[in-house]
């Protein structure tokens, strides 16, 4: 009898803490997955067509001429980079696709982290949002080419995080209640409905000094990959600062994150 006694006595403790814990979890809103699940998509086509080329060229060795062929051929399949570059094993900008970026080959970029990050561990690399030397703030998705364990060079996906972000949330916040906005966890951001936002750090610009609770919110999504919370801020198109109801969610690929942020004013 004790025996049953002290059974039940556990799975009634069990069958508690389980209520609480379902309880406890934040129900996040769907917007912030199909968001997810989208740059996803769009990054796996675009990591499947270079991670094939870096094949490619890995058992054939470095050809200027097909590796031009290859960089326009990857040009013309994806639908949000703005250019494609051969990068050689000494950092050199060799090869770019297309013409219009004719100019700014032969440029060092040696010294850039993504580059030496890169070529330190033969991996791919999502860099931080940058001014590249093509004059336009980008990121920069690079794979570098391995052959018998030697870097011979690197492709790049180089484009504007806001231009992909864009068509991805604008359909879906268009006439809805809700705002989204995404950053780094740095803290930059890559997306926002005020375009004028766009390129600032959350964390360190003057124009958010003032406003504690945003930047307390911003330190807790850099640092925990889903959840939610709130601050005061202007609403988007206004003067007006309003409270924000604040839900957030974490996309990861190759050692980067960026933070993707539901708000709604209260």
């Amino acid at each position: 009898m004790r025996m049953k006694l002290a059974f039940v006595t556990l799975l009634f403790a069990v069958l508690m803490v389980s209520c609480k814990k379902d309880k406890d979890e934040t129900v996040l809103p769907g917007e912030l997955a199909v968001v997810h699940d989208r740059l996803a998509a769009s990054f796996d086509t675009l990591n499947t067509l270079i991670g094939n080329a870096n094949a490619q060229f890995a058992q054939s060795g470095i050809d200027t001429s097909a590796m031009r062929a290859k960089l326009l051929e990857l040009f013309n399949t994806c639908t949000f980079s703005e250019e494609f570059v051969f990068t050689t094993p000494q950092g050199i900008l060799q090869i770019i696709e297309p013409p219009a970026y004719y100019a700014y080959q032969g440029s060092d970029i040696s010294n850039q982290p993504h580059v030496i990050t890169a070529f330190q561990t033969k991996q791919p690399v999502l860099s931080n949002a940058f001014d590249v030397v093509e004059g336009y703030q980008a990121a920069v998705d690079i794979h570098p080419i391995i052959q018998n364990s030697q870097v011979i060079g690197a492709i790049s996906a180089v484009f504007e995080p806001a231009r992909l972000l864009g068509r991805i949330i604008e359909p879906i916040v268009t006439s809805q209640g809700f705002e989204m906005w995404v950053m780094e966890k740095t803290g930059v951001v890559l997306f926002d409905q005020d375009t004028a936002e766009i390129g600032l750090n959350v964390l360190t610009d003057p124009l958010y000094a003032n406003y504690p609770e945003l930047l307390a919110a911003c330190q807790k999504i850099a640092a925990e990959n889903s959840g939610e919370t709130s601050y005061s801020f202007f609403q988007t198109g206004t003067s007006n600062v309003v409270k924000k109801k604040t839900f957030w969610m974490t996309f990861s690929m190759h050692g980067n994150e960026w933070k993707i942020i539901w708000v709604k004013p209260e």
